[in-house]
């Protein structure tokens, strides 16, 4: 029974500590990946929700992107594995389709600067060319091609090609 009470106790108290912890770690990845330099940091209260501080420590109030979107989202997700402590793998549907080419170029330097993480990246043909595929291939273990073939009536079979990619494809 003490030991319930201890962890009762304890929670609410620790709580606190870790979201102050997790903006803290938002705000380092979220500053690296956006360019907007405005931001001094993200606040994130006890209830959950988080807001973006500019340098007066005054909430900025934007509609974002679906760019911005993104780039928050990743820091919250890189936020909550540092601080939880967990390495698991990052799995990003279409990563590019909605950044500029400064956002682009950030988050491919995040992605990249930790050999420990492993991010597997779901992208459209248009979304990662030649050259944003040469900037990552040393950091590439291992591509598939997924390849659609109409068996009629509306139905289709997915099969995936080893070691391939769209440029490979295309030739």
């Amino acid at each position: 029974m003490r030991i319930r009470t201890a962890i009762e106790e304890l929670v609410p108290a620790l709580f606190p500590l870790k979201v102050k912890e997790l903006a803290s770690s938002m705000t380092q990845v979220y500053r690296q990946l956006a360019h907007k330099d405005q931001v001094s940091k993200i606040a994130i209260a006890n209830d959950g929700t988080a807001q973006i501080l500019g340098k007066s420590g005054k909430p900025i109030t934007f509609d974002r992107s679906a760019g911005e979107n993104q780039i928050f989202a990743t820091a919250l997700i890189a936020g909550l594995a540092k601080v939880s402590g967990i390495k698991a793998p990052l799995v990003v549907d279409t990563p590019l389709g909605r950044l500029d080419s400064r956002h682009r170029h950030n988050i491919l330097q995040f992605w990249t600067s930790d050999e420990s993480r492993q991010v597997i990246l779901l992208s459209q043909d248009k979304e990662i060319d030649v050259e944003f595929h040469r900037r990552i291939s040393k950091h590439v273990a291992k591509t598939y091609l997924l390849e659609h073939t109409d068996v009629g009536d509306g139905v289709g079979r997915t099969s995936a090609r080893e070691d391939r990619y769209f440029m490979e494809a295309a030739e």
